[in-house]
């Protein structure tokens, strides 16, 4: 197996999802939010029920691609899936109808979602112990990188300057993100070569069986289902201000997209430097250790800027936050997969 290819591919498909990801984030959270008028309470609900979604899903997929397929299987399926959803969403906001948007919306983040649980793993066919720390920390980089390309590219179309459709600016810039995700998906999808393992027969009624004896053996662990919950709890919260950023910004400091993607540029580079200082310092200080520091930075962040009525100091401080963004994303990455 060429290690060094692998990694490339790992690192490159990083950057790709994250063009796609950013954009959606920006964008589309303000179109259906500000420029449809739906009420903000609906665009969380489409994280939550995808949510919902991957907890149903992710035991049962998880089994069948541990014990029978491949993790790369189950990553081409899901970027297809995720592209075809998301690229219907777009179309839905180009011909300005709110509602479908939001259904194909709910259905591509919840692909998207699951899709990271076939990449991630992959990881330990690709780094050594002692060196995944520091190869989750140049995923994520990419990933921040890849969401700064994301911005660049989708900025002349949400300012107008550029149109494909002549559809709302907001809405322009979603399909492009999407074709583009998927061409940079494509070498990662084709080419990746994952290790062969020896596979067992599929029994699916067996195996949903030993799949739920499974998972109740691990609930009834005090401190595993302690650590799940904490780790849920902690994710959820720092996607939720992170989902709600461009609503926040538009709605409190009234200010335009091409300052939303200055500021986000900003985050962005902050980012991607805590993530890789961040798979630094967990290799050597250890990943529990490194997290408690990353989570009591966040508790003393968050309110702060929440207090904040200086746009200056608002953008300062929100620099600075990202610092930790990338940090917990490179610390998640590496539990994840422990």
């Amino acid at each position: 197996m060429d290690t060094k290819r692998n990694v490339f591919l790992w690192i490159l498909y990083d950057f790709a999802n994250s063009i796609v990801s950013i954009v959606f984030f920006l964008y589309f959270s303000q179109w259906i939010v500000i420029d449809r008028g739906i009420p903000d309470l609906y665009f969380n609900l489409t994280f939550t029920i995808s949510a919902v979604l991957l907890l149903f899903t992710v035991p049962l997929t998880g089994t069948l691609l541990d014990k029978f397929l491949r993790r790369i299987t189950g990553l081409r399926y899901t970027t297809v899936f995720t592209t075809v959803f998301y690229g219907v969403c777009a179309l839905f906001a180009i011909s300005n109808n709110a509602v479908g948007a939001l259904i194909f919306f709910t259905l591509g983040l919840y692909s998207y979602l699951l899709s990271f649980t076939f990449y991630t793993p992959l990881i330990n066919d690709i780094s050594k112990q002692e060196k995944r720390g520091l190869v989750s920390g140049l995923g994520i980089s990419a990933n921040y990188l890849g969401q700064i390309t994301g911005l660049l590219i989708a900025l002349p179309l949400s300012t107008g300057s550029l149109s494909f459709f002549g559809s709302a600016p907001r809405a322009e810039t979603l399909l492009p993100s999407v074709l583009i995700f998927f061409i940079l998906s494509l070498p990662m999808l084709v080419l990746f070569r994952e290790p062969k393992r020896p596979r067992e027969k599929l029994r699916l009624g067996s195996r949903l069986k030993e799949m739920i004896t499974e998972t109740k053996l691990l609930f009834s662990l005090s401190s595993v289902s302690l650590f799940l919950l904490a780790y849920f709890l902690f994710n959820d919260a720092i996607l939720t201000a992170s989902n709600n950023f461009p609503i926040f910004v538009e709605q409190v400091w009234g200010v335009s997209d091409t300052v939303k993607t200055y500021i986000l540029l900003g985050i962005l580079i902050t980012s991607a430097i805590g993530g890789t200082l961040s798979g630094l310092i967990a290799d050597k200080f250890g990943h529990k250790r490194t997290l408690m520091f990353v989570l009591a930075g966040w508790v003393l962040i968050l309110p702060f800027i929440g207090f904040i009525n200086n746009f200056a100091l608002f953008v300062t401080a929100t620099t600075i936050m990202g610092f930790w963004f990338g940090s917990n994303w490179t610390l998640s990455y590496l539990l994840a997969i422990l």
